[in-house]
């Protein structure tokens, strides 16, 4: 007669039993074999944390992967992943997160780093994405997040003089405000060529004041872009949390559409100072207001020079 097992509900036999279990041993003496021969290591601990590649017996992030070492304390942070530095094409990358673009969908979004936070009331502080740069000596150059559009600048960075809380080799572009304590212009004799004085440089046969004059200022309202629609396929629950999202961007872009803006024409500005007008990769122009500044002080030097003239006719009849 056959012995029968009771297990989880089903009835199992003997013969059945063993092969599960000599299958199940087998697994495991190739896995440690494959452990023990490759020197890798998986560990966890009591908090059910995993370690990899790590003598470490406390785990602060839920998983760590490389050597304990590079790791502080954080009694009072939690990490959800820490790695320590691998080498990469001869840099040392802490965490690398790489995605190869499909080219066959369009809408297919593509991140390589994607860090989410929910925020709630019992914590005060949260980041989506946080970089910070341990040392504060300016000689030593450095950001806590180096952005870059070019893989040339990837595999030689810009070699940074000073610390940063972010530098950004390419282009920038934001869809809202931009709020600075202030704003400026790299203009070092030792960094240009060509220098030469505005006063010497007339543009269509005429001084900066004329031109000037001769812009013309208008006032507006940016048009708001164009939102996708939530597909219809989407999970109903998902809809509504997106439909909440959609609509408080809708409000905040409101913001900024329904206030009344002053500007000067680009198309216009372009024919006459075409070095302030910037088309950019979408096809649009924008113009560059703050290199505007030195031609309205120009102009107001050329006023003054007109108004001593005309007081020294004066003295003169």
């Amino acid at each position: 007669m056959v012995k029968k097992y009771r297990l989880n509900n089903f009835y199992w036999s003997e013969s059945i039993i063993r092969r599960i279990m000599n299958r199940n041993i087998y697994i495991i003496g190739i896995l440690s074999f494959i452990a023990i021969n490759t020197k890798a290591q998986l560990l966890f601990n009591n908090d059910k944390k995993v370690g990899i590649a790590t003598e470490a017996e406390v785990f602060e992030p839920s998983l760590m992967v490389g050597d304990h070492s590079f790791f502080g304390t954080a009694a009072d942070a939690s990490f959800g992943t820490a790695g320590a530095p691998a080498l990469i094409n001869n840099n040392n990358i802490g965490v690398y997160g790489r995605v190869g673009a499909n080219s066959s969908y369009s809408s297919d979004k593509n991140y390589g780093v994607l860090g989410l936070v929910t925020m709630n009331n019992s914590h005060g502080r949260n980041y989506g994405l946080c970089g910070m740069i341990s040392s504060s000596n300016s000689s030593y150059g450095g950001a806590g997040i180096y952005a870059t559009c070019f893989d040339y600048f990837y595999t030689y960075p810009t070699n940074i003089q000073g610390t940063y809380a972010a530098y950004f080799a390419g282009d920038v572009y934001t869809s809202s405000s931009l709020t600075a304590t202030g704003l400026y212009t790299i203009m070092d004799n030792e960094l240009c060529d060509n220098i030469v004085s505005l006063s010497e440089s007339k543009r269509s046969g005429k001084t900066t004041l004329e031109n000037l004059l001769n812009m013309n200022i208008v006032e507006y309202n940016p048009k708001g872009q164009k939102f996708e629609e939530i597909p219809e396929n989407v999970d109903p629950e998902k809809a509504k949390q997106l439909q909440k999202e959609l609509e408080f961007l809708r409000k905040e872009e409101q913001k900024t559409t329904s206030r009344r803006h002053f500007g000067i024409n680009a198309q216009e500005l372009q024919k006459v100072y075409p070095s302030l007008v910037l088309e950019g990769q979408d096809g649009y122009l924008s113009v560059n207001y703050l290199e505007m500044v030195p031609l309205v002080i120009l102009s107001i030097q050329e006023l003054k020079q007109e108004l001593d003239e005309l007081a020294d006719d004066e003295s003169k009849e």
